[in-house]
């Protein structure tokens, strides 16, 4: 059979060829091809490029390779996917993924030519399901690339794997968000509803909790930020605590609403108060959240949630801080250690008419 017909076989799927059938085909080409490395080549997605050598540019805008003066020159160009799995002896140890023109690549091994992208995509997830490591991690990558390629069952039985190491399912959570709108597979509810299982799972690693964790918070136009705050209600501490940082360092306003709120409350535990916080104060605090902290600091009963507002304010700068900060080191009702930290936290300002209030108030 020549190689254009194994082509078209594996791609005439209503011939009665399964993927999987074609998958089994290309794993023992490549296993009965000699060398140490082997290499296949299949259609990419639409928006897929690369310059064939370094870099990959998946069709969701994400970057992957290597970079070095505007990439060297190189146009990211569309064009197939590359593959060159290298071995010692029978044993895979890498898996190269490449895209964009066609090199010339005497390194990559043996040649086994075009192959059907759901071919190629089948083998690949075959291999992240069976290798350990850097190899099952890497193989995602290009069955994710492929062409018509329908990879989420598996990357979500993958993710939920307990028997699997944890690099390798934090891979597929990843990877499985990502491709969570896949034209046939499990859809985009399933993908949520798999992240929130892990997530809730206390018989879980908190590893693997914290990367669904972390995942859902950063979907695409903010589709987390309901369930992050659903989850910062939750029983479990370690989960409300998780969930609170999240919240608090987040731009979304949905997220800032809630933390503004959340802030006020006696009854919040007090690392998740903390978190709150410093979260209130961070990239995306304006005046309004300044003001708060401020406003806050004197209902507060706890040394820790207290030098969280300290810290939080002079890291912030601004005049207002500095002159509330001096007020804490000038009060005669604050405890002296307090009153020594806002002296020590002014001493970071570079504001002249701070220096010559702090030079004043220690000479007095």
């Amino acid at each position: 059979m020549t190689r254009l017909h194994r082509l078209v076989s594996c791609t005439a799927l209503f011939a009665g060829v399964t993927s999987a059938a074609c998958a089994q085909n290309l794993e023992r080409r490549v296993a009965g091809a000699s060398g140490d490395a082997v290499q296949f080549h299949f259609a990419a997605r639409d928006g897929v490029c690369g310059n064939g050598k370094s870099f990959v540019r998946a069709e969701d805008s994400n970057w992957y390779g290597t970079f070095s003066n505007g990439y060297g020159g190189d146009v990211c160009s569309a064009g197939p996917v590359r593959v060159v799995v290298v071995r010692a002896g029978r044993e895979i140890v890498r898996i190269e993924a490449y895209a964009g023109p066609l090199v010339n690549d005497p390194a990559g091994g043996t040649d086994l030519g075009a192959v059907s992208a759901r071919e190629a995509a089948s083998y690949l997830m075959g291999l992240a399901t069976t290798l350990d490591g850097r190899p099952a991690r890497e193989a995602m990558f290009p069955a994710m690339l492929a062409d018509s390629s329908v990879i989420t069952p598996e990357l979500a039985k993958l993710a939920k794997d307990q028997t699997r190491a944890r690099d390798v399912r934090r891979s597929a959570i990843s990877w499985l968000a990502r491709r969570r709108g896949e034209a046939g597979g499990v859809g985009a509810a399933t993908v949520e509803r798999t992240l929130d299982q892990l997530v809730r799972d206390r018989n879980e690693s908190e590893t693997v909790r914290q990367s669904a964790l972390s995942t859902i918070a950063s979907l695409d136009r903010g589709e987390g930020i309901p369930a992050m705050i659903t989850f910062a209600s939750d029983a479990d501490t370690w989960l409300a605590k998780q969930a609170f940082s999240t919240l608090a360092r987040s731009g979304d306003p949905r997220a800032r609403a809630f933390t503004r709120t959340a802030v006020k409350r006696a009854d919040l535990p007090e690392e998740s108060r903390e978190a709150a916080i410093r979260g209130l104060g961070d990239d995306y605090a304006g005046a309004a959240d300044y003001k708060l902290l401020r406003d806050l600091y004197p209902t507060l009963d706890s040394d820790r949630t207290r030098e969280a507002v300290m810290s939080t304010l002079a890291n912030a700068g601004g005049s207002d801080n500095a002159q509330w900060l001096l007020a804490i080191a000038k009060s005669p009702t604050e405890p002296a250690q307090r009153r020594r930290r806002a002296i020590a936290l002014l001493g970071k300002y570079d504001d002249p008419r701070v220096k010559d209030a702090l030079k004043a108030l220690i000479d007095r």
